[in-house]
C-alpha cells in the first residue's frame, strides 16, 4: 500500500509498504494534518521516531471486520485514535482523558489501510441517507472537535459568560465554531490578517491584537503556543474568571504568572490534552447534527502523493485544516 512516510525532519517520503494484517481492517478516505504532525514534520518529536507513520484524524470504509465488531465491510466510519480503559485511577476519578492504560490503533493514517484491535470499540458507523454519502472529510474533524471538547469542560461558561479564543488556528477556530453553534458570545484575537478576515466572514467577531479589552471576558482560551501570553491574560482577564493553556508548550518551559490575580481576584489558570470517549462521542453528534457548520473549516484537501505540498501549506499559514486523500 501507499505510505506518507515520516522520515526525518522536514522529510516525507512516499512508499510502498505491506498491507497491514489484522481482522479488522480500514481502508483510509481522509486524514488530517493535526498541530501535532506538523510539530513532528518542522522539529521532531520524543513520541514519533522515524520511520514512522503520523497521522490520527482520520475517516474510512470497513475493509475487514470480526463478526462480534458490529460492523460489516463497506461501513463509513470514524475511528478514534485511542481509547481509555475505563479502569485505572485516573478513569475511576473521572479524568479518562489521562487514562494510563489506553489501547491505540496500530499506527498512523497517512497511508491506505490501518488496522485496529480485533475488540477495539472506539470506531464509530457515520450517518447517511439512501441518496447521500457521508461527508468523510468532514468527519476528519471529530478528534480534534474531541480535544476541544475536552478543554471546554475545564472551562467556567454560565449564563452570561462572554469567550475569548486567542488564536484561530484550526484548534481555536474550532473552539469559535462551537461557541457560535451554542449561541455563546465569543470574540477571537488572531494576528494573521486573511485568518481573520475568513473567521470575520463565518460572522464570528474578530479583532487583531491590542484591539480587545480582556477584561470584559470571564473565559479565556490559549489556542497558540505562546507562553508570554498566559500571563497577559491572568492579569486582565476579568475577575474569577478561567484562563485556559490549551496549545502546548515546551516541557521545559516554565510560567510565570501574577499571584495577586490568582489569589485576590480568583482568576484560575488550567489546562489540558486530549479527549475521553464521551468527549468523541458528543463531538461526533455534534457534527453529524450540523455538518456544514464545521465543513468550512476545512480549506484544503491533497492527495497523498502531495504530502508534502500540504504540510508545507500549514507550515505557511495559508490554510485552516487540510486533509490528505490516499
Amino acid at each position: 500500500m501507499k505510505a506518507l512516510m515520516y522520515t526525518g525532519i522536514e522529510q516525507l517520503e512516499l512508499q510502498q509498504i505491506p498491507e497491514p494484517k489484522g481482522n479488522f481492517v480500514i481502508k483510509v478516505s481522509g486524514c488530517g494534518i493535526c498541530g501535532t504532525d506538523l510539530k513532528t514534520y518542522m522539529k521532531g518529536h520524543h513520541f514519533f521516531k522515524p520511520p514512522t507513520i503520523l497521522g490520527h484524524e482520520f475517516t474510512g470504509y470497513v475493509t475487514r471486520a470480526p463478526e462480534s465488531s458490529g460492523f460489516r465491510i463497506g461501513d463509513a466510519v470514524v475511528v478514534a485514535p485511542y481509547a481509555e480503559c475505563g479502569e485505572c485511577t485516573m478513569c475511576q476519578r473521572d479524568l479518562r482523558a489521562l487514562c494510563r492504560n489506553k489501547s491505540f490503533v496500530s499506527g498512523g493514517a497517512f497511508c491506505e489501510y490501518v488496522a485496529l484491535p480485533d475488540d477495539y470499540r472506539a470506531v464509530f458507523k457515520l450517518p447517511k441517507s439512501e441518496h447521500e454519502q457521508p461527508d468523510m472529510q468532514t468527519y476528519t474533524l471529530v478528534e480534534p472537535f474531541a480535544c476541544v471538547l475536552n478543554g471546554v469542560k475545564q472551562l467556567a461558561v454560565g449564563k452570561h459568560s462572554r469567550i475569548l479564543i486567542v488564536g484561530s488556528g484550526p484548534m481555536g477556530a474550532l473552539f469559535a465554531l462551537y461557541f457560535q453553534q451554542k449561541g455563546i458570545p465569543v470574540s477571537v484575537v488572531e494576528p494573521n490578517e486573511s485568518r481573520r478576515a475568513i473567521v470575520a466572514s463565518w460572522d464570528i467577531d474578530c479583532h487583531a491584537p491590542g484591539e480587545v479589552d480582556a477584561s470584559q471576558y470571564d473565559n479565556i482560551v490559549i489556542a497558540v503556543n505562546k507562553a508570554e501570553l498566559v500571563d497577559q491574560y491572568v492579569k486582565t482577564i476579568a475577575d474569577g474568571g478561567t484562563v485556559l493553556l490549551f496549545s502546548g508548550l515546551k516541557k521545559e518551559e516554565i510560567l510565570s504568572v501574577d499571584s495577586y490575580a490568582i489569589h485576590y481576584r480568583q482568576v484560575r489558570l488550567t489546562g489540558c490534552s486530549g479527549f475521553a470517549m464521551d468527549d468523541f462521542h458528543t463531538a461526533f453528534d455534534m457534527i453529524s447534527q450540523n455538518v456544514s457548520h464545521y465543513r468550512r473549516l476545512i480549506t484544503h484537501s491533497f492527495p497523498i502523493e502531495q504530502g508534502r505540498d500540504a504540510f508545507e501549506l500549514l507550515r505557511a499559514g495559508k490554510a485552516f485544516k487540510v486533509v490528505i486523500v490516499p
